[in-house]
């Protein structure tokens, strides 16, 4: 197949190149809007600042715990598990961050309905009604959550809400 006069290539070649170059047209205008997005959203400078709050929130109470953070669209951006925390929490510190960004709401507020009766919510997919989620919220926009596991459910709620709400007034 002949693309350029003096150039030519397989048909599946050429069409590699199509898409290439389709996709480089494409950026120019999706871009500037990802950068939008990106500015009023979950970074992972912001992300790391949350995981050090919540440290040193769980060391001030010589706890050992895995801390998560999600996006508005539930994707880790950030994670870290302090030395000696069991293996377990892993898994629940991010269920925990996406349970609480999905339902835009503490996770803990979903185990207390739980254990009042609201038997239906146990039955809701990827959900974890247990204290340790807890949403981020920017300019009342929630741009992310934050996870934490490895205490008990109470230790992991208050560990959580207690590393958001020590953010700045515009991060909560």
């Amino acid at each position: 197949m002949t693309i350029f006069s003096g150039l030519s290539c397989s048909p599946i070649a050429a069409m590699r190149g199509a898409v290439a170059a389709s996709c480089l047209l494409m950026a120019g205008t999706v871009l500037p809007h990802a950068a939008l997005a990106h500015e009023h959203g979950m970074d992972l400078k912001t992300a790391l600042a949350f995981i050090e709050r919540a440290k040193q929130a769980a060391e001030a109470k010589h706890a050992h715990v895995a801390i998560a953070i999600v996006d508005e669209g539930a994707n880790l951006v950030a994670f870290e598990k302090m030395d000696d925390t069991q293996l377990g929490s892993v898994k629940l510190a991010i269920l925990k961050a996406k349970t609480s960004v999905a339902y835009a709401r503490p996770s803990a507020d979903m185990e207390h309905a739980l254990n009042a009766g609201n038997y239906m919510i146990g039955t809701l997919p990827d959900t974890l009604p247990a204290g340790g989620g807890y949403p981020i919220t920017v300019g009342g926009r929630l741009v992310g959550a934050l996870g934490l596991s490895g205490g008990e459910g109470e230790t992991d709620a208050n560990l959580a809400k207690e590393a958001v709400t020590s953010a700045a007034p515009s991060a909560r």
